[in-house]
């Protein structure tokens, strides 16, 4: 079970602060979105939450179609720094990192005995990823192969990323989506709404939760995710919803194996922030609203099953309008019998 100061200090939290821990929990990436106006506010509010509230020096990259691979690549590296403390302050206004990033002809290596200078930048702990949905196809193929593979190429050196490695991604506006394969990285997905506020930003957090929780605790609720109890009860409950929801009208697709494995692992990761050691259908049902949002693929007139039945196009059209993935996924929910 959880420690009670540990479970204190999770109640304190802010949801945006518990969608990062979440994350951490699970071992899984994360994509942020909110209405345009107040997606900058939103990175700066996600990076404050890595920096103030879990200790994790985070780097932000602004993505444009402009961005080069070579860009990214050198924006996803920080100066190694054995503490965090030691680390510079990354508040108030976003940074260029590409100015705090030593050029490739003056790094600050060590030098080899045939004169080679070695890059000793790594890797951040966590990338906050600013409008990724607009950066071109070549950055987001070299983000899909660091996500894959934990590590990256520079034209100096290989770089891997940190055991606790987490890529977060700010969308452009909240419809926006990633290329195919690399959206299919993502555990989850949250909206932020503006009423919802940004307490680091405007300085509402609680003073009391300030770098609480450490390395140590985030890996001590890693450590109780793996172990929370799945029963068969609800492992079938959990294959039934992704059977209904392949099965589903209104879906045409995206019930991918990974979006399986990302709803179980998130069900489990939830559990021990709940003060629970099982899981439960109700954590099963979160995770599913988590997990698909961003996966969905909604059927139209022209692509829904029943056209091969000789259902009428116009009747299909009507039927479809207005009808949202919250929805769908509500829907499918409610379709499956809830283990008792």
């Amino acid at each position: 079970m959880m420690e009670p100061s540990l479970q204190t200090k999770v109640q304190q939290l802010g949801d945006l602060d518990l969608a990062v821990l979440v994350s951490l929990t699970a071992g899984q990436h994360c994509m942020f979105s909110s209405d345009p106006p107040w997606t900058r506010d939103l990175r700066n509010e996600l990076r404050l939450s890595c920096t103030d509230v879990f200790g994790l020096q985070a780097a932000v990259i602004d993505c444009s179609p402009n961005t080069t691979v070579d860009d990214f690549s050198e924006m996803l590296l920080v100066d190694d720094v054995e503490n965090f403390e030691d680390a510079p302050e990354w508040r108030g206004d976003p940074i260029d990192l590409r100015g705090l990033s030593p050029s490739r002809g003056h790094s600050p290596g060590r030098h080899g005995k045939l004169g080679n200078t070695l890059d000793d930048r790594r890797i951040a702990n966590v990338v906050i990823a600013h409008q990724f949905d607009r950066a071109n196809s070549g950055v987001q193929t070299q983000a899909l192969e660091l996500l894959r593979t934990k590590r990256i190429f520079t034209r100096t050196s290989m770089h891997v990323a940190p055991k606790s490695f987490i890529f977060m991604v700010v969308l452009s506006k909240p419809e926006a989506r990633l290329g195919h394969h690399l959206n299919d990285m993502f555990a989850m997905s949250h909206f932020h709404t503006n009423e919802d506020g940004f307490p680091h930003l405007e300085g509402f957090a609680n003073s009391s939760v300030n770098s609480v929780l450490s390395a140590e605790e985030v890996k001590q609720l890693r450590t109780m995710a793996e172990q929370v109890r799945l029963t068969g009860e609800i492992a079938e409950y959990l294959h039934n919803i992704v059977v209904f929801a392949r099965m589903n009208r209104y879906i045409k697709g995206g019930i991918t194996a990974a979006a399986t494995r990302h709803l179980r692992a998130l069900a489990m990761a939830l559990a021990p922030l709940h003060g629970l050691s099982y899981v439960t259908p109700s954590l099963v049902a979160l995770a599913c609203r988590k997990v698909y949002p961003h996966r969905l693929i909604l059927a139209t007139a022209e692509t829904e099953r029943s056209l091969q039945w000789g259902s009428d196009p116009q009747a299909l059209k009507n039927v479809l309008q207005d009808v949202s993935i919250e929805d769908v996924i509500e829907d499918v929910l409610s379709s499956v019998e809830t283990p008792l």
